[in-house]
């Protein structure tokens, strides 16, 4: 009774508790119920119940086990591993106007941002900024960014709505310009509803590649560092275009530019995976471990330290919940099939 109170105590108590006793057991899996956002039917009709809990490509399930015998163990990796951290930090999300003033924004505040002459240039209503009904005529450009662990929605002055993910940033007019293209610049990852204008197409900028289209709805995939953009088409027509090389998508399909001197790849793809993040679901299919923590890190605004490389090219699979399960529960999917262990203090999670 003791050591069951002991561990139910604290959610630290049972993590230490766990990673102190032999494991050796298959993952149990879980089914989990579909839930479709509105508008977004078409795009996820086809997906199917999936596991909640981390697998690598290759591990069999196992049975869990725990060794109560090994208490004491437990209680003295408790505190030998109970070490002051530095703090991380994300940031919040902030808009920065023409002329370079930047305030914050609470994600789950409203009210109405002005110029400054007074004029209302967008107003929010919790996550999401409307510019459709602007006081401004301006076509100067703004900017917005979503740092680590939070996401955001703009609905541009044309209607044409922006579904911004952890780390982007979105360069983009108040109100765009009566003639010529529609422009935005991103880097990050946003998914574009693009109101159809056939005199004014629309146009993304994501580093060196542009992603024109008229109407549609798409993904692209541009983070700052990364050794590829990707654009993945659920709806429409895009045409990508990298200097003299050109590609045209259909839905279904992905483009991706890794380079100057590669061309544009396009490959068919299960849309509904590439943009699960907009569910608010963290989503992996036969990913490097590498790259999974770049996804944690970006989903939960948390800093990752991996003391473990050896780990870097192993490939899992993993389907969470980000408005139910926490990073701890991420984490805790992996230390139960024994891959390792972690620390997790002030925002930064240790690999060990």
């Amino acid at each position: 009774m003791q050591l069951e109170q002991w561990v139910k105590s604290s959610k630290r108590n049972t993590y230490y508790f766990k990673n102190a006793v032999e494991q050796d057991y298959l993952l149990t899996v879980y089914s989990r119920k579909d839930e479709k956002n509105p508008g977004f039917d078409d795009i996820f009709q086809q997906r199917k119940s999936s596991s909640r809990r981390i697998m690598p490509v290759t591990l069999l399930k196992y049975a869990a086990i725990l060794v109560l015998g090994l208490f004491a163990a437990g209680v003295g990796y408790f505190y030998l591993n109970n070490q002051v951290e530095e703090e991380y930090n994300p940031g919040q999300i902030t808009f920065t106007y023409a002329n370079g003033e930047t305030i914050s924004l609470d994600e789950n505040g409203e009210g109405t941002l002005t110029d400054k002459s007074g004029n209302a240039l967008g107003v929010q209503k919790q996550g999401e900024l409307d510019f459709r009904t602007s006081g401004t005529q301006s076509t100067t450009y703004n900017i917005i960014k979503v740092p680590r662990g939070k996401r955001f929605n703009l609905l541009l002055s044309d209607g044409s709505r922006v579904y911004l993910n952890s780390e982007s940033t979105l360069r983009f007019p108040a109100n765009f310009p009566n003639t010529g293209n529609r422009e935005v610049h991103l880097t990050g990852e946003g998914f574009f509803e693009v109101s159809k204008d056939t005199e004014h197409p629309f146009r993304v900028n994501a580093e060196k590649l542009q992603v024109e289209v008229l109407g549609t709805r798409f993904n692209v995939n541009a983070y700052k560092g990364s050794q590829q953009i990707t654009t993945t088409l659920a709806e429409g027509s895009v045409r990508l275009q990298q200097g003299q090389k050109q590609a045209t998508l259909v839905p279904g399909e992905a483009g991706t530019w890794s380079g100057v001197k590669e061309p544009i790849r396009v490959a068919k793809v299960k849309v509904a995976n590439n943009i699960a993040w907009i569910e608010n679901r963290l989503l992996f299919i036969d990913e490097p471990f590498v790259t999974i923590l770049e996804k944690i890190e970006r989903s939960y605004g948390v800093k990752i330290i991996n003391n473990n490389p050896s780990l870097a090219a192993t490939r899992f699979n993993g389907d969470f919940d980000l408005n139910t399960e926490s990073v701890e529960d991420v984490m805790n999917a992996f230390t139960t099939i024994d891959f390792f262990e972690y620390s997790y203090k002030n925002n930064i999670i240790t690999i060990k």
